[in-house]
């Protein structure tokens, strides 16, 4: 496992360790002291489009389970190896885990609400853009997220996942529940500072950046728009993915909310 995920799991164990057995205890290290045992702790993981967000991300979360169940986790999540793009297992939720990973991508419009937008023909070309989500959707859900668990534990929370077949999202099948007291929201948009979503990251107990140099992730993301169809020529590919994604990335550098941690992955160590 990457170091850099290893020792970031083992932070969060010890953020929840704290909150789970302490009173309002004061963690230095992530600038609060507002942790109660009847908060969840929250990470979001960021970074440009193509920079492995939910590949480190979902196991993220299957090595804290890990730490905090003492055993492998039961379901660990799947990383398809032609797109590099990690998914929850499909028997996630039979278990007893503490940790689940959501991704942010589930609070895309669908193709169809973008049919119905002012210029459809931009809100199709620019997917993926912050106008291209369901921002007071997800703002509800990390609303949701921050009802206190005691004395009596809230309902259910659901949330929609990304299809990759569908181009769509769809109803996750697993909610979050009160068991799970650690919820790591990965996404393009997690630390984004702009209005309205510049509140759902405040939320956050850590802000996790992943770090990649941008012409690896401009690699990584013309393939991946190549593979899933999304574009047929390579001249078109690079067109978009310049107007599109790279925009959205060069954005979301420029104006994120300050995170508590950046990460390196280990084939980009501190470059």
């Amino acid at each position: 496992m990457d170091t850099g995920v290893d020792s970031l799991a083992h932070k969060i164990v010890a953020a929840y360790n704290r909150l789970h057995f302490a009173h309002a205890t004061f963690l230095p290290a992530l600038s609060i002291c507002r942790l109660t045992p009847d908060r969840r702790l929250l990470v979001a993981v960021a970074g440009r489009p193509g920079s492995g967000k939910s590949t480190l991300a979902y196991p993220l979360a299957d090595r804290v389970n890990e730490l905090i169940l003492g055993r492998p986790v039961a379901h660990p999540a799947a990383i398809d190896g032609e797109t590099a793009v990690a998914a929850p297992n499909a028997a996630l939720g039979t278990g007893d885990e503490v940790a689940i990973c959501v991704g942010q991508d589930g609070w895309h419009y669908t193709r169809q609400q973008l049919d119905e937008f002012p210029d459809p023909k931009l809100a199709h070309w620019r997917r993926g853009a912050a106008f291209t989500f369901d921002l007071p959707a997800y703002s509800a859900f990390i609303d949701a997220l921050r009802i206190p668990l005691l004395p009596t534990p809230p309902p259910a929370i659901p949330f929609p996942t990304f299809d990759h077949k569908l181009k769509d999202p769809r109803l996750s099948p697993v909610p979050v529940t009160a068991h799970h007291r650690i919820v790591i929201v990965e996404g393009l948009y997690t630390l984004l500072s702009e209005p309205g979503w510049c509140e759902c990251a405040a939320q956050m107990d850590m802000r996790v950046w992943v770090e990649v140099p941008r012409d690896v992730v401009l690699r990584r993301v013309l393939k991946r728009n190549m593979q899933a169809g999304i574009v047929t020529d390579p001249e078109t590919a690079r067109l978009r993915v310049d107007q599109s994604d790279m925009a959205n990335g060069d954005d979301v550098y420029a104006y994120r909310y300050l995170p508590t941690d950046t990460i390196y992955p280990e084939d980009h160590p501190q470059y």
